[in-house]
């Protein structure tokens, strides 16, 4: 398998989209590190990568906390002796008007969506410097990031500040043979205790809108983050693949 000798970290990997790229990097022959901050959901997984003979661990981690993100890789890189994939899928939502968000709730979406991504990158990347041999850097952001919601000034504000952080970091560390991408995820439908489905409307218009005809499911995105992370990605660098079925290439005026 391609990715075999390879370690991956994983933020947000206990659940939903995390978890589902966790499997897919696991499958390709990866050892994955789970950082998340939900034990609970982290140990579960975790079971159920090692029951089917996977090697996982699991690393308890506030993104948002310089410290932790510290403790987190050198614990990876004492335990494994390497890091080599950074997969930056920890996210939080928050659905508000401009004029009601408040100040806490704008703060608390940057530092995990943002901030988190940036100090988790940067820790990332002193080690694969540090190592001398190249690593992969991914980023989850999101259609928003390219196409403004209503009610999402701090999600998309944030998911917006990820991409171009993403085209910076891969100027910045091409030389060291690490290259940086980011994958968009669409309406993508999963079970996750930070994330609440949207009103069958919505999906209704989203699937309307959707040259694909559906919603996404986590094992598109899963794909796309297991083929950035392999050997098959070594020249793309800097890049944002939208795994929305289409939605963000233009509106539809008719559905047949």
């Amino acid at each position: 398998m391609d990715l075999d000798g390879k370690v991956a970290v994983v933020t947000g990997g206990a659940s939903g989209i995390g978890r589902a790229i966790a499997t897919a990097l696991a499958i390709r022959g990866a050892t994955i590190a789970i950082a998340d901050i939900d034990q609970s959901l982290a140990m579960e997984t975790s079971q159920a990568l090692e029951a089917e003979d996977y090697v996982t661990g699991i690393f308890m981690c506030d993104v948002s906390d310089k410290s932790q993100v510290e403790r987190l890789f050198n614990g990876v890189v004492t335990t494994y002796g390497h890091v080599d994939i950074l997969v930056n899928n920890a996210g939080k939502g928050h659905n508000s008007n401009v004029i009601d968000l408040t100040e806490e709730e704008w703060d608390t979406v940057l530092a995990v969506n943002l901030k988190g991504a940036f100090l988790c990158s940067q820790a990332a990347a002193k080690k694969m410097i540090e190592q001398g041999k190249g690593g992969r850097i991914i980023n989850i952001a999101s259609t928003a990031g390219e196409n403004a919601r209503v009610n999402s000034a701090a999600y998309s504000a944030s998911k917006a500040g990820l991409l171009q952080l993403t085209r910076t970091l891969a100027m910045e560390l091409g030389s060291d043979g690490i290259t940086v991408n980011a994958v968009g995820p669409g309406l993508t439908m999963h079970e996750s205790p930070i994330w609440t489905p949207p009103s069958e409307a919505y999906q209704k218009a989203f699937i309307e809108q959707t040259p694909m005809g559906r919603t996404g499911t986590p094992q598109d995105v899963a794909q796309t983050v297991t083929f950035l992370a392999s050997d098959q990605a070594a020249y793309i660098t800097g890049q944002t693949i939208f795994v929305d079925g289409g939605y963000s290439s233009g509106k539809l005026s008719v559905r047949d």
